[in-house]
């Protein structure tokens, strides 16, 4: 009896292609599972030292996470991820009850980008060397080496890093020209371990920051398994101001 064909796993198999969402879910983390497996493949992971594993890690799997959390009855999803330089990052169709009479729009853009310190590579680096080190704040290159000292944080002090984290984030995408239907989706790597509390008073600090140009935008926390949603409200734009090449085949 023959072998069953082992699918092609390379991330130019979901590049541009439509997927059901759960279909694009299991694709990409059998591609995770097979980076891994490989014996260099922990260290691709923590070090992305290739579009591949940078893609993978900073887009693909928030991605998946995000459509994981919406996919539900009243709501099939199919998704098309695209790798090139587009104002967005993949497109959602959506149909059921949801998009019929539950204000779900049938077609949706998503944006993913990254809240992290600025030293996380060393944080990475560390972890691929030694197997792990103190909080981000506690690091910095003397020379060649990366030095890694423990800190006390105060009161507040890691709700505060990341809620600035986020909020910067936000500036940064604030003027660009999105889609009002657009979803941003916030990756936060966290500068040390957060509690449910200290997520819970950053993202509220977040809050504050007034109104976004995002139908929403989902923080995501990969490792510590947090989530939140926050509504923005929608600026109005004429069809000039839309951004060139957005598909509008439906699935």
């Amino acid at each position: 009896m023959s072998k069953a064909k082992v699918p092609h796993l390379d991330i130019s198999s979901i590049d541009g292609r439509l997927f059901d969402g759960l279909d694009f879910c299991s694709r990409v983390y059998d591609l995770f599972d097979h980076i891994r497996q490989q014996p260099d493949g922990k260290k691709r992971l923590r070090l992305r030292p290739s579009k591949t594993d940078k893609r993978l890690v900073e887009e693909l799997l928030p991605l998946a996470r995000y459509i994981q959390l919406r996919y539900r009855e009243g709501r099939r999803i199919k998704v098309r991820w695209l790798s090139g330089s587009q104002q967005y990052d993949a497109v959602l169709w959506s149909r059921g009850s949801c998009v019929d009479v539950g204000g779900t729009p049938r077609k949706t853009l998503v944006e993913v980008t990254q809240s992290v310190h600025a030293n996380d590579r060393f944080r990475r680096e560390l972890l691929d060397q030694n197997g792990g080190c103190f909080s981000v704040k506690g690091l910095y290159r003397d020379g060649k080496d990366i030095i890694s000292k423990p800190l006390v944080y105060g009161g507040g002090e890691n709700a505060n890093d990341l809620a600035e984290q986020i909020r910067q984030r936000l500036r940064e995408k604030a003027d660009k020209p999105y889609p009002p239907s657009t979803v941003l989706i916030i990756n936060c790597t966290t500068n040390c371990l957060i509690l449910e509390d200290e997520w819970k008073l950053a993202v509220d600090q977040v809050k504050s920051f007034g109104p976004v140009a995002f139908r929403e935008v989902f923080l995501l926390d990969m490792l510590g398994s947090h989530s939140t949603t926050l509504y923005g409200r929608r600026r109005r734009r004429s069809s000039s101001q839309m951004p060139k090449g957005v598909p509008t085949v439906e699935a």
